[in-house]
């Protein structure tokens, strides 16, 4: 994967690079920094609290059960690029999206000025035309009151879009669009982004540039005012996978009280999805909703009018990062946020993007209703986040934070890492879906805690793939000279790249390293690999990256664990070759030979308890093999 950065050589890699550049540098409190700022490397950060003693004596097996992996039984990989890698001229966040009969995609920014450079608004509508293969343009069609009303007090509320649907309801034989929007708090600053009390639904006939509200909000009282419409495709088009009576009826999530984890406790964080439908014809309607209330014996989902009556299709009351030691850093965050909900057609999946401050949590369901399964959780770490180099404009804007906006690209001032970055609002539109499924362009958005670098405050663009289990038995004989972490869809998987360097540990170098710091105490860490299908495997061999001093050894372990169907069990009679000091002394880009009796799964890791103060691990490489030895 081309990072667009020079690499570094293994002396370097932790230490001094040829611009006079620690890693500590790279540290320094971005956190705390306003929206639009881009920071050179200056100051190192302060070195985190010692402590976390008692985790560090807890053996792996114990304290991996604070670690949650996917539990999809459907996808074997699921992979995403480490940052944003094609962004487009437009300013603006969140962007809920859908594909119309025109073949056009329509969808809505917040705080921006979208497609264009007219004047900011907390809400524009746009059309984007093209494909990320051909190239992208866009143009800004409404924006402000033209779209939708603020129902709460407008000196502390204005408004955001959530969801947006694409379907001819009214049977002229052209779409009608449909925007959700919700009041989503703005001041005072202590509270701002933290609670949703009412939601609406705008309607245009004209393809966006004229807009159809509703006198009063439709949902209110913070119960379902977060809403993100099931995008079944162009048109609506694929909705028919759920029957002539089912596809006459658009189908929408909500979660309550607020679009993500309520950091000053206004009101409950949201902890679970509902999903409701109304008649394609009625969608301005609120007492034509009705809302999924469980299923019947058969299987069949069960619809009611009350709200009151609903059944949640998703409930995760995880909260991550509860441990953060980075000054400024968010933390204890719950995991179900706004996003978009894609029936993949070719796959015949419903896939939810959910995110967190620092997080992906991804979701797929064979049906509407579920059940839903974790099928991915892409760790990007704690702030800051890195960005391609690029000379940014910064924007005042009268409804919120500063917008910062891309107006070409600029030479760093110093060595930027990465580009590594998360981001918000996750979404995927269905028109960049691949024939068969496997391949889409996912949508985020990040300003906040910029290291260095361009933040994604645009239609901003990444790559996902992923791939669904191949039943058979392993297909490879004993070969102790074939890396299986160098053949076809090997994907990586780790708690977090630091840099977003996962594609040094199987690129056959030992001296360009990674690590995992992540400005968490973190109880388990671990660094290897999926595959669509099983392997046989009895030898990994481990190179460590840098040893810093405040972590990058394993404290405990490092054990090898395998994924067999959604479990990951340990190997049997493993032993490493020269033994595992649990401590500093592990050394620098040093190689460990970890043998164990065959095992078959599809997947594989190195794991354990990290060391240090900061509490990371750290990696160069890690090679897979089956060599075929007889039992002992």
């Amino acid at each position: 994967m081309s990072t667009g950065q020079e690499e570094r050589p293994a002396a370097a890699a932790g230490g001094t690079s040829a611009g006079g550049v620690t890693r500590r540098h790279f540290l320094r409190a971005a956190t705390t920094a306003g929206a639009a700022a881009v920071f050179p490397p200056s100051a190192p950060r302060a070195a985190p609290p010692a402590g976390n003693a008692l985790a560090l004596r807890r053996p792996a097996d114990r304290v991996a059960a604070r670690h949650r992996d996917p539990d999809s039984a459907f996808f074997a990989t699921a992979f995403t690029e480490y940052a944003a890698s094609y962004a487009t001229e437009s300013t603006g966040d969140l962007w809920p999206s859908c594909w119309a009969d025109d073949d056009n995609v329509y969808a809505a920014n917040g705080d921006g000025q979208g497609f264009g450079t007219g004047p900011m608004s907390d809400i524009v509508v746009n059309r984007i035309m093209g494909t990320p293969e051909v190239g992208i343009t866009g143009e800004r069609l409404a924006a402000g009151d033209q779209i939708a009303n603020v129902y709460a007090d407008r000196r502390y509320y204005n408004r955001k879009p959530t969801g947006m649907v694409a379907v001819d309801g009214n049977c002229d034989g052209r779409d009608e669009l449909y925007l959700a929007v919700q009041d989503l708090r703005r001041a005072p600053a202590n509270v701002a982004f933290d609670d949703a009390p009412n939601a609406s639904i705008c309607r245009s006939d004209d393809y966006g540039r004229t807009w159809r509200k509703t006198r009063e909000p439709m949902f209110t009282g913070h119960v379902f005012t977060t809403i993100m419409f099931l995008d079944f495709g162009r048109s609506q088009r694929h909705a028919r996978v759920l029957g002539a009576d089912g596809a006459r009826y658009v189908y929408a999530y909500g979660l309550d009280h607020n679009w993500r984890c309520s950091y000053s406790n206004t009101v409950p964080s949201p902890t679970s999805l509902y999903l409701a439908r109304v008649p394609r014809a009625a969608i301005q309607c609120r007492q034509a909703w009705e809302f999924f209330a469980g299923t019947a014996p058969s299987g069949e989902p069960r619809w009611s009018p009350r709200i009151d009556d609903r059944v949640a299709v998703l409930h995760d009351p995880r909260r991550l990062y509860p441990d953060v030691f980075c000054r400024g850093g968010r933390a204890n965050f719950t995991v179900l946020s706004q996003g978009g909900v894609l029936y993949n057609a070719p796959l015949r999946r419903y896939l939810y993007t959910s995110w967190t401050e620092y997080t992906f949590e991804f979701y797929e369901a064979p049906a509407p209703w579920g059940p839903w399964r974790l099928f991915m959780s892409r760790d990007a770490g704690a702030y800051p986040w890195y960005g391609p180099a690029a000379e940014i404009q910064v924007i005042p804007n009268p409804f919120g934070h500063p917008i910062p906006r891309r107006t070409g690209p600029a030479p760093q001032a110093a060595p930027c890492p990465g580009p590594k970055n998360g981001g918000y609002a996750c979404t995927i539109p269905s028109k960049f879906v691949s024939a068969d499924g496997r391949d889409m362009w996912l949508q985020s958005n990040w300003f906040l805690g910029v290291g260095c670098g361009a933040p994604n405050y645009t239609f901003s663009l990444r790559r996902l793939h992923v791939a669904p289990r191949q039943p058979g038995c392993p297909p490879n004989p004993p070969d102790p000279g074939c890396n299986l972490a160098r053949g076809c869809g090997t994907t990586p998987i780790e708690k977090c790249a630091h840099y977003g360097h996962g594609g040094y540990y199987n690129d056959c170098a030992t001296n360009l390293g990674e690590d995992s710091f992540d400005c968490s105490h973190k109880t388990f860490d671990f660094w290897g690999y999926t595959w669509p299908r099983e392997y046989r495997m009895d030898r990994v061999v481990y190179t460590t990256g840098h040893m810093f001093p405040d972590g990058g050894w394993f404290a405990h372990g490092p054990m090898v664990q395998v994924r067999q169907g959604t479990r990951w069990v340990d190997v049997a009679d493993l032993t490493i070759s020269p033994g595992y000091p649990h401590d500093r002394t592990a050394g620098s880009y040093r190689t460990y030979t970890m043998t164990f009796a065959e095992a078959r799964g599809d997947g594989i890791r190195v794991c354990g308890v990290p060391g240090g103060s900061a509490t990371f691990t750290s990696i160069a490489e890690l090679a897979v093999y089956f060599d075929g030895r007889p039992p002992r």
